[in-house]
């Protein structure tokens, strides 16, 4: 049964219909793929969702009409040399490598060649005509845990998608990277990057995406990130975002635990005009353990939202949450991190704490950490603090020989590096910090 959607909503829903019937239609053969009977069902899902509006709670400080209301046209491959591609990666890091250029993959700058045995990386159309992964890829896509608005329009509008399959046993011996690097120009373009991983039992695997912009232009990313994370298994996922500073990205990132799995997730903001985070985990079974680590800087005019869910429903079951983050000039910055301990999730432990720097008397900091508990027998606790720098502490390091700006950068580096020193891998967590110490100068 549909849900009754506002006319705004509806409107702008309908603009998405319009193209997504025309791209349908350009797709002659290939209109009744059963790949595309799941996207078709998706545009369905978001007529029947709409978009959200600001008197939805988990949207009232983020106003995301304004972003999908205005046209973008999909983005088209451009050319960029193989400079663009190192710098917006890591020059020290043996990685599996795929790069996206406005959201088409550049099979001259990736290289998944020579796959270790147990690993298998590709488009979500060839995972669907594998016998072997055809239900996989269907489950994951169709899945309605985490669904919301822009989940439904990046599995309708996403151009191949990336479909990682970790073996049973299979300890992936590199990390795999996808780059997402935008070349904005002309009509401003939108990107829907999607990702597909599914870990089996005793597997581990690190997956690091990374956002790029060549030039300050405007464009619309909008990225899925779905993870199946099987018995014992291990998944690290990374995501650094250094987007166009005229740029909206909204980013869904849906685990799903089994027993004794762990899934910890890295995440940088430093780009973005509007910047949304949904990021959802949940626990299915004993003895799992989640960890989400965060750091956000916004400045000028940067809006950046993080929302995340974790949802503890069997007993035994850990989770670490740490977000930092400074916001200065007219910036805001929004933290709404809430814990959901079912009635059946006796004995969890699960800790979560966000800490914001406010530096200008123009920035917002609205944080919301939140602890539904419906078990007896847990450990969990939440905190917040909102604060200015220390003037004491600026004061010692004015002493040391240090103009008043090396002293308030080194000390918001320092608080936010508290994050970064989590990073497990040495390369991204020395590039994390090389782009921050860069942003605050």
């Amino acid at each position: 049964m549909a849900i009754a959607i506002d006319n705004k909503s509806a409107a702008i829903v309908a603009k998405y219909r319009t193209l997504f019937d025309v791209k349908e239609k350009q797709l002659n053969g290939q209109k009744n793929h059963p790949l595309q009977t799941i996207r078709r069902q998706a545009m369905d899902r978001l007529e029947d969702i709409g978009f959200p509006a600001r008197k939805d709670e988990d949207y009232k400080y983020t106003y995301v009409t304004k972003i999908v209301k205005e046209s973008f046209a999909e983005g088209k491959g451009a050319t960029i040399g193989k400079n663009v591609a190192e710098a917006a990666g890591f020059p020290e890091l043996d990685a599996y490598q795929l790069v996206f250029v406005n959201g088409v993959l550049n099979a001259e700058l990736s290289d998944t060649k020579h796959l270790m045995a147990g690993l298998t990386i590709s488009d979500m159309k060839t995972a669907y005509e594998n016998a072997d992964t055809q239900a996989l890829v269907e489950k994951a896509l169709t899945n309605e845990l985490g669904l919301n608005a822009f989940v439904a329009l990046n599995t309708a509008f996403a151009h191949s998608g990336v479909f990682i399959h970790v073996a049973k046993g299979t300890i992936v011996d590199k990390p795999i990277h996808i780059s997402n690097i935008t070349v904005s120009g002309g009509a401003a373009i939108m990107t829907h990057p999607q990702i597909v991983g599914i870990a089996e039992e005793s597997s581990e695997v690190s997956v690091v995406e990374t956002y790029y912009a060549v030039n300050d232009g405007t464009y619309f990313t909008n990225s899925l990130s779905r993870f199946v994370v099987g018995k014992n298994a291990h998944v690290h996922h990374y995501k650094l975002q250094n987007e166009s500073q005229s740029a909206f990205q909204i980013n869904n990132a849906i685990a799903t635990q089994e027993r004794d799995s762990t899934y910890s997730s890295y995440v940088l903001d430093l780009g973005g005009k509007t910047v949304r985070n949904n990021l959802s985990s949940h626990l299915q079974s004993s003895g799992t353990n989640t960890n989400l680590y965060g750091v956000y800087l916004a400045k000028g005019n940067q809006h950046i939202d993080n929302q995340s869910f974790i949802d503890h429903a069997h007993p035994h079951c850990e989770s670490n949450e740490l977000y930092k983050g400074i916001i200065d000039d007219k910036g805001r910055g929004v933290f709404n991190g809430k814990v959901n301990v079912r009635q059946d999730a006796q004995k969890t432990n699960a800790f979560q704490q966000n800490s914001s720097l406010v530096l200008s008397n123009t920035a917002i900091m609205d944080t919301k950490p939140q602890l539904e508990i419906f078990a007896d027998d847990v450990k969990c606790s939440h905190g917040a603090t909102i604060g200015q720098m220390d003037e004491t502490s600026i004061y010692y390091l004015r002493t040391r020989g240090m103009s008043l700006e090396q002293a308030r950068s080194m000390l918001q580096f320092a608080f936010v590096a508290e994050v970064l020193e989590n990073f497990q891998i040495e390369a991204v967590k020395e590039k994390a910090l090389a782009m921050m110490a860069d942003k605050l100068g």
